[in-house]
């Protein structure tokens, strides 16, 4: 029986000594205190993503085509003048520069030969780089303005002293342009436009011009 006793003693202390071990030490309660602040702070914690002001989802593709007329005044060879409307079409290509909004530009427009009176004809092709911003109007409407410049290979063909003459000019152009579209279709854009051209120098025969089109466009 003093076995036992002195026994049931024993573990009686070391269970006490073990607890107050525990207590002061407090390793079990840190453990627990630590896995817990670590499941909150997952919880409560978002994960956060990196922004960016630009990706390439963003750039876009832009090609188009449209009905094109030019009101041009022309001073021809023999001090012969003249103005008139060119008309033509022109083709497009652009796609974005940094931003949804900002539009590089390539166009090449094709005017039929006109008489601008009765001794002076004339016809027109261009090459121009533009920079387009758009801005929204609507929920399908958006405004469009731009500048850049223009290489303008003119074609006029004078009569004079009983004959006529055939000469040839390029002409440098800045251009100022002005118009709106209207989304028709997921890719689809149609509107009109205006824009004018400023001869650069004066050693020109091509003035200025003002032209006009509606324009069909496609966002890739």
């Amino acid at each position: 029986m003093p076995k036992f006793v002195c026994l049931g003693i024993a573990l009686a202390l070391l269970s006490s000594s073990a607890f107050v071990w525990a207590e002061e030490d407090g390793s079990f309660t840190n453990y627990e205190a630590i896995i817990k602040d670590l499941k909150t702070s997952a919880n409560e914690t978002p994960l956060t993503v990196p922004t960016k002001d630009y990706d390439w989802e963003d750039v876009a593709i832009h090609a188009g085509a449209a009905v094109a007329g030019s009101w041009v005044a022309v001073n021809g060879p023999d001090q012969a003048g003249g103005s008139g409307l060119l008309k033509g079409i022109e083709v497009n290509f652009g796609i974005n520069l940094f931003s949804k909004s900002v539009i590089a530009e390539g166009a090449y427009l094709n005017f039929a030969e006109e008489n601008l009176n009765p001794q002076l004809k004339t016809d027109l092709k261009e090459f121009e780089l533009r920079l387009v911003y758009c801005t929204r109007l609507q929920d399908d409407v958006h405004l469009r303005l731009g500048a850049g410049l223009a290489a303008r290979y003119l074609t006029v063909d004078s009569y004079a002293n009983s004959h006529w003459s055939t000469t040839q000019y390029t002409s440098p152009s800045s251009v100022f342009l002005l118009g709106v579209e209207r989304k028709i279709s997921k890719i689809l854009t149609f509107g009109p436009e205006i824009s004018y051209r400023a001869a650069i120098g004066s050693d020109t025969f091509d003035r200025s011009s003002v032209d006009g089109s509606l324009r069909l466009n496609a966002t890739f």
